[in-house]
């Protein structure tokens, strides 16, 4: 019986053991058939967007310009805390869709007051082109997405083209109704640039929506594209409207798109300007002594200047990952002490990102009443009216070690100018700075202003030190960059520059 009883369950078990294999088996087997069905679909709508937009003449484009002329809204970047600058932007991005070249061009402002951008991306490198200084500089940080600011994302076409190359990517992603009609999500990420998700017409198509994430968790750029046209057989969005954080950032008001044109002169910077060497790598973060008991600490584009007073550190700065900056300085001077003050430059959304930090720090605020409430949004803690040392005009801290001034300009209409009394050294934040190991940057109108305000409040600059840069220019290289100052002039073959 013992026996017998031992074969039973020996037979029980191995008619589990075969019965759940078999059910394995067949979950294998419809789950594969499942991501089989998915895949087909994913290709089948590849296949239909590409259909919908020209088919081979679509595919078999060589090059494409567009032409944009928008409207921007400057949230977190507005020249006063309180109210949102709507500027005109015209931008010309053409694309060597074979060997992945890039030619961006784009006038800000109008005609009474305006800037230039120009970049260039060959397949390898970028370059950054300066046409009042007539002048060429390499830049690394230049890719085929970012060339252009990705302003070729704001064309459904060229996304269109990305999906054909990237096709192998591609992940069907169920429906979603927009505007009250249904549409296929698909899903896919090229080489280089972020995950996007469209939303295909399901009647026409023709690409609706493109979301992408935000550098806010849980929110999504939205791209809206309508007013469908076609040249030469390709069909394009005539209109495309940008939001980012649930807010309106950008809307095509017009736009002007070309097809297979000729490139010959094109992706070829100026043979007739200054070549500018490589950019100095700031990507390590570092902590530099500049003086006595006076810091300057930072990677990339973020920089802070701390001072020692004695009892605690007062900075200068910011940016992201202002707690790291700090401690990398108190590891070069062998101390601990508290952060009692940190200096806010300015209300833009950059400049505050270290806001959180440097509220868990406990320091102090020194600001100006307007850009109080930004702050405390920035901080995301409640911060008592006594965490604030309001700065009216100028303001004098730590024996008059650090002093500061506020400055207007169009950039903002309050910027904290920080000036460290002994080393004779002014901290600022976009006003003055480069990443190049030699020469001074281009001047502007900014700093004849920040000249006079300096020579009013009696500071002696022999050094300035900038939120966006790890050099320090000499008082040499800001007169300099005021005397070569050449107002912004379009070059005569721009055609956004003359309509």
């Amino acid at each position: 019986m013992k026996t017998r009883f031992k074969n039973a369950e020996t037979g029980n078990v191995t008619s589990m053991i075969t019965n759940f294999s078999l059910v394995f088996l067949f979950i294998i087997i419809f789950l594969t058939m499942g991501v089989a069905k998915a895949d087909e679909k994913s290709q089948q709508l590849v296949d239909r967007v590409i259909t919908a937009y020209g088919g081979d003449k679509l595919t078999n484009l060589k090059s494409l310009r567009v032409v944009d002329k928008t409207q921007s809204f400057s949230y977190g970047q507005s020249s006063m805390a309180d109210d949102i600058d709507n500027e005109l932007n015209q931008t010309s991005v053409t694309l060597d869709l074979h060997n992945q070249h890039i030619d961006y061009r784009r006038v800000r402002g109008n005609k009474s007051h305006f800037t230039i951008e120009h970049q260039l991306f060959d397949g390898n490198k970028g370059l950054s082109i300066d046409h009042a200084m007539r002048t060429v500089e390499q830049n690394e940080g230049i890719t085929y997405f970012n060339a252009d600011r990705s302003q070729h994302l704001n064309l459904d076409t060229a996304l269109v083209l990305l999906l054909h190359k990237q096709r192998e990517q591609a992940e069907y992603a169920g429906t979603a109704y927009y505007l009250g009609e249904l549409h296929d999500k698909l899903s896919f990420q090229a080489k280089g640039y972020p995950q996007m998700t469209l939303l295909i017409n399901q009647r026409s198509g023709y690409i609706g929506k493109m979301m992408q994430a935000h550098w806010l968790e849980g929110q999504f750029f939205n791209y809206h594209f309508s007013d469908m046209k076609q040249s030469k057989g390709i069909y394009y969005a005539s209109r495309t409207y940008v939001s980012g954080d649930n807010k309106p950032l950008e809307l095509t008001v017009a736009r002007k798109v070309e097809f297979n044109l000729d490139t010959t002169h094109s992706f070829t910077p100026p043979t007739d300007y200054a070549v500018k060497g490589q950019s100095i790598d700031f990507s390590k973060l570092e902590a530099t002594k500049l003086a006595d008991n006076i810091y300057l600490a930072g990677s990339n584009w973020g920089f802070s200047v701390f001072i020692d007073t004695g009892e605690y550190f007062a900075a200068a700065g910011g940016y992201f990952q202002l707690g790291k900056r700090f401690e990398a300085v108190k590891k070069l001077a062998n101390v601990d002490k508290p952060l009692k003050y940190l200096v806010v430059s300015h209300h833009h959304s950059d400049h505050l990102s270290g806001m959180k930090e440097a509220a868990a720090l406990g320091a102090s605020f020194i600001t100006v009443k307007a850009h109080i409430d930004a702050i405390r949004e920035a901080a995301e803690v409640e911060l008592p009216d006594n965490r604030f040392v309001i700065v009216d005009e100028k303001g004098s801290f730590a024996e008059g070690k650090l002093q500061v001034l506020d400055f207007a300009s169009s950039h903002s209409n309050h910027n904290l100018l920080t000036y460290f009394t002994d080393a004779k050294l002014l901290f600022s934040a976009d006003l003055f700075a480069s990443h190049q190991p030699t020469g001074a940057p281009r001047g502007s109108k900014a700093l004849i202003n920040v000249k006079a305000k300096l020579a009013d409040a009696g500071f002696e600059v022999s050094h300035f030190a900038a939120a966006h840069s790890g050099r320090v220019l000499t008082a040499a290289d800001f007169n300099q960059s005021i005397k070569s100052f050449t107002p912004q002039l379009c070059p005569k073959d721009w055609e956004i520059c003359h309509n």
